[in-house]
C-alpha cells in the first residue's frame, strides 16, 4: 500500500499536509493535546537541499498516539513529492506534545528514534549504484536550540522531535547540536 493511499486510514494526506507545511512553515502553536477537532497535528519540518522530511503526531480512532515521518522531493513547478513515510508508536500524548526533557532525563543531549532507508535511484530496479537516502526522527533535550545539518540551522520545536533526512554516506554525516545562543554543545552522527 502506498502513503498516499493511507489517507483515510491515517485522518489526514500526507502529501497535502506536508506540502502545506513546507509552504507555510510550523504553526505557531500546537495544540495541547490530540482529541476531538484535532486528530493530528504537525510536529517538525526538516528542508534541505533536494531533501524534505515532515513528522506529524496523531490520534487513531481507539486512543493511541503515533508519529509518522515522510520523506519528500522537489518536482518541477515548486510542489514537493512524497516519496516514502514511517511510523511509529508515540506513546503518551504528553510525552509527544510535552515540554522537552532535560538531558539528565534523556540520558544525553539526543535520542534517534525511528529511521529508515529510501532508494532514490533514477532507475531502481539496476543492481547498482544504489543512491540511498536515510529519514527519521530524533528527540533533543531542553539544553538543545538549534540542529546544524550540512550548513543549515534548525531551530527545534518546543516538543523536542525534530524530523530528518540525509544522504547516506559511509560512516554517516554529522549534525551539530548547538545551544540557545548557538554555541556547540555537541555532535550527533546520523547513519
Amino acid at each position: 500500500m502506498r502513503p498516499v493511499d493511507r489517507a483515510e486510514y491515517l485522518g489526514y494526506t500526507p502529501d497535502v499536509e506536508s506540502g502545506r507545511l513546507i509552504e507555510h512553515g510550523l504553526p505557531k502553536e500546537l495544540p495541547e493535546t490530540l482529541g476531538g477537532r484535532h486528530r493530528f497535528t504537525p510536529l517538525s519540518l526538516y528542508v534541505g537541499e533536494r531533501l524534505a522530511a515532515t513528522a506529524f503526531a496523531r490520534l487513531d480512532d481507539v486512543g493511541e498516539f503515533w508519529v509518522d515521518v515522510w520523506l519528500l522531493s522537489p518536482k518541477r513547478g515548486g510542489r514537493w513529492n512524497l516519496r516514502a513515510g514511517i511510523t511509529s508508536a508515540g506513546g503518551a500524548d504528553e510525552d509527544v506534545l510535552g515540554p522537552r526533557p532535560e538531558a539528565a532525563l534523556l540520558n544525553g543531549r539526543a535520542l534517534a528514534g525511528e529511521r529508515s532507508r529510501f532508494n532514490a535511484s533514477p532507475v531502481p530496479w539496476l543492481r547498482r549504484p544504489y543512491k540511498w537516502v536515510n529519514f527519521g526522527i530524533v528527540r533533543l533535550s531542553a539544553e538543545v536550540g538549534t540542529v546544524r545539518i550540512a550548513e543549515r540551522e534548525i531551530a527545534v520545536p518546543e516538543h523536542g522531535l525534530q524530523a530528518v533526512a540525509w544522504r547516506a554516506r559511509r560512516g554517516g554525516i554529522e549534525a551539530d547540536l548547538l545551544d540557545h545562543k548557538g554555541e556547540r554543545l555537541s555532535a550527533l552522527t546520523l547513519r
